[in-house]
């Protein structure tokens, strides 16, 4: 029988906490809820957790916080939920590493979607490692391990980082549309004022560094999208 996927309920709200972990359980998940942000913090990096679901606005330490804890341990998925669903708070959250954002008051419907998407995302594949190079010979891929190696040294990424860049990188040289790259890798189409897109492409930049002739090896190609260079 097939393990189900485990949830960090990281909340405030423990009638809320009730509800989602009852919710999840008729569809599939099993959740352990934590309503402390110092607890959360250990929980979080012990490694039995397949995701985590963490309220912005947790007693202790903010969900902020508990994020960039997380992001120093390692990339487990996190999806942050917030009251305000403020456009600051999203773009942080986003840029510190963040898989997904939404409001607390979110269909329930839609959340168990985006995380079975990102668990989809993450789960490592049941086939022999198979590393990938394309153009860009300082990159390298394994997707069975989700892992990246750049210019040799490994690449921190998080699941949706690491989703983005192996889009680009399998078309090397060619210009991604970016609604086609938040289909693909967000799982919906991009509205008016939505950055979480350029937000994960910002990280990816920051961490692949410059090319010797200065350039980021992966372009905007303005009015169309992105593209990773080949060399």
């Amino acid at each position: 029988m097939e393990q189900k996927p485990l949830v960090l309920l990281a909340a405030h709200d423990v009638v809320r906490c009730e509800v989602l972990s009852k919710y999840l359980a008729a569809q599939g998940f099993e959740a352990a809820a934590c309503h402390d942000g110092e607890a959360v913090l250990q929980l979080a990096t012990e490694g039995s957790y397949d995701i985590v679901l963490l309220d912005d606005a947790l007693p202790g330490i903010t969900g902020i916080e508990v994020l960039r804890h997380i992001r120093r341990h390692g990339e487990l998925p996190v999806v942050m939920l917030s009251a305000t669903a403020d456009a600051v708070e999203r773009i942080v959250a986003l840029e510190l590493g963040a898989d997904d954002y939404l409001a607390t008051s979110c269909n329930l419907r839609e959340l168990v979607a985006r995380l079975n998407a990102i668990l989809r995302r993450t789960r490592h594949a049941n086939v022999a490692e198979k590393t990938r190079r394309g153009g860009q010979d300082s990159l390298s891929l394994s997707p069975a391990e989700r892992s990246a190696r750049w210019r040799g040294k490994p690449l921190p990424l998080t699941s949706t980082e690491f989703d983005l860049l192996e889009l680009l990188f399998n078309h090397s040289g060619r210009t991604l549309d970016k609604n086609h790259l938040a289909l693909t890798v967000l799982g919906r189409e991009l509205k008016q004022f939505d950055r979480s897109l350029d937000m994960h492409i910002s990280n990816l930049r920051k961490k692949l560094g410059r090319l010797p002739d200065g350039r980021s090896p992966i372009q905007t190609v303005h009015g169309s999208g992105y593209q990773l260079l080949r060399k």
